[in-house]
């Protein structure tokens, strides 16, 4: 079966395909056959999540070895491109095998951990590369409703539970947050407002459910109208 593939894994084929190109240019020590450079983006295209995966399940096991916070794919791309990227421009006549692979490791840890942890100081606010998957999917009652007054966490994980009103922004996590045990049932409290809906009503409030040390948010969409619900990290 085909994997499916976004724009977004198109555009980052495009420029990972390119950067392996040269990388293996540089080894052949003649430029790469053009179709065959074609062929090794679609390739990475397709491949970005399938080596998504095998790389969240080996960094899941790294983390739970040594305790280190988990990345997420924006800080995981981050950390793969500036790899790839150094790799590709230092010179492999004084640099073995393995200790270009130190290297490369080295220099994913280093962008994927500190490039949003910068981009986060420098702007004030925690970006995309920061922001955890919510688990929405696991609540009842609370989406679809233009006034959310109860959630039924229908998971069999803990799960936060946040309700933002209006000028609770990221960085600022949701005041009404709810920790909900497996088939536990909260009481939301919106008061006045209602869910932020584009055109009619942008400003409202918005839920979302995140895992536990997560923390519920919210942020404006991507088209400056709006707002979403998001899952920060922990402090």
């Amino acid at each position: 079966m085909v994997p499916e593939i976004s724009n977004g894994t198109i555009l980052a084929g495009i420029v990972l395909g390119f950067l392996l190109s040269m990388t293996v240019s540089r080894i052949w020590g003649r430029p790469l056959f053009v179709p065959l450079a074609i062929l090794l983006g679609v390739g990475v295209a397709y491949g970005i999540p399938l080596a998504g995966a095998f790389v969240g399940s080996a960094l899941a096991r790294v983390w739970d070895v040594t305790g280190l916070p988990p990345l997420t794919s924006g800080a995981i791309f981050i950390g793969l491109w500036c790899a790839l990227f150094l790799v590709t421009l230092l010179p492999r006549g004084r640099l073995g095998g393995w200790r270009l692979a130190a290297v490369g490791t080295l220099s994913f840890f280093a962008t994927a951990y500190g490039v949003p942890l910068i981009l986060d100081r420098v702007t004030g606010t925690y970006q995309a590369a920061s922001l955890r998957a919510d688990v929405t999917h696991c609540t009842s009652g609370m989406t679809g409703q233009v006034q959310p007054r109860q959630a039924t966490n229908i998971c069999d994980q803990p799960i936060v539970v946040g309700l933002c009103l209006p000028g609770e922004v990221n960085p600022t996590p949701c005041a009404q947050s709810v920790l909900l045990a497996p088939g536990e049932t909260a009481t939301l409290d919106p008061g006045t407002a209602r869910l932020s809906s584009v055109p009619g009503n942008p400003g409202g409030l918005t839920v979302v459910a995140c895992r536990p040390p997560d923390r519920p948010s919210r942020w404006g969409n991507v088209t400056g109208r709006g707002y979403r619900g998001v899952c920060l990290p922990p402090r």
